[in-house]
């Protein structure tokens, strides 16, 4: 099979005639006759129903149809690829990502971006890491920031930056003014965790589970938001786990390193891309390489 052949069919089947399609392509009558009798021949069905004044697609030719109008897009989506390859990078790009880095990371990064590529057009949605990863397989953001690189055989993932969450309390809790901290210290303390699908409440979970009956944190809230987990324990409302990247002036962190947690993020998008997307994934990295020394 040719793509023209495939160009050929659905431009008899939007002019209705074979002659109407040949003068439009600039072909004589028989040689387009002789293109749709070869691609039938190799599909092994009849795509036409001819008439004396207009043909009719068959069923199959109905079928064939919805195929050859998704090729013919990919077509041009792709000399359009090509064509703008070397060109600035501009368009419409979606993202999806978790609350520490749609609040903490993206905003000055695509500042950045912006500002260095004014045709440029950013939205970003908040959503867990559940949500993140369908919103990709579902098409419905073209970029995820995950904390982990996607298993699914459709997407594929580059490492973007590097992160530690840690304990983390108010200037003037009485922990801090301890010479020494230990797990130990932190049985009889309420705590303030995100929600049970937050990447960082499984990170902090995972961590616990080693030290098993050793250490079994008092929950005293469970909060959806980056912004209410930080209010919460500068409140005094009790002690809990953040991202370094999100610390404020009025936290600091408990000297625990047992409890610190290493995590990677990572770009996530479908094998298939649209034109562009690479050279925004160059840039988030490039630009947070250049903002945040612990990205490798």
């Amino acid at each position: 099979m040719e793509f023209r052949q495939i160009r050929y069919f659905l431009e008899i089947r939007d002019a209705g005639t074979f002659q109407k399609a040949a003068a439009r392509l600039g072909l004589t009558q028989p040689a387009l006759s002789k293109q749709i009798f070869l691609l039938e021949k190799e599909l092994g069905v009849t795509v036409f129903e001819r008439g004396s004044r207009q043909v009719r697609l068959t069923y199959e030719g109905e079928v064939l149809s919805q195929y050859a109008v998704r090729l013919r897009e990919l077509w041009e989506e792709l000399k359009t690829g090509l064509k703008d390859s070397g060109r600035e990078l501009s368009g419409e790009f979606s993202i999806s990502a978790g609350g520490t880095v749609s609040a903490w990371i993206l905003p000055e990064i695509l500042k950045k971006i912006k500002k260095e590529h004014p045709d440029l057009i950013l939205s970003v949605r908040e959503g867990d890491s559940l949500e993140t990863k369908e919103s990709i397989l579902l098409s419905e953001v073209d970029l995820g920031i995950l904390t982990g690189p996607a298993n699914e055989s459709g997407l594929v993932s580059r490492e973007f930056l590097s992160d530690k969450i840690v304990p983390v309390a108010p200037q003037n809790h009485p922990i801090l003014r301890k010479k020494k901290v230990s797990i130990r210290d932190l049985k009889d303390e309420s705590f303030v965790f995100f929600h049970p699908a937050s990447a960082i409440r499984k990170a902090v979970e995972k961590r616990i589970r080693f030290y098993g009956k050793e250490f079994r944190p008092k929950i005293g809230m469970e909060l959806r938001s980056v912004e209410s987990v930080i209010k919460s324990i500068e409140a005094g409302l009790g002690i809990g786990f953040l991202s370094e990247y999100s610390l404020t002036s009025k936290l600091r962190t408990i000297p625990v390193p047992e409890l610190f947690v290493e995590r990677k993020f990572y770009l996530c998008h479908k094998r298939t891309i649209r034109p562009g997307l690479s050279k925004l994934t160059d840039e988030l990295i490039r630009y947070t390489k250049g903002s945040y020394s612990r990205t490798g």
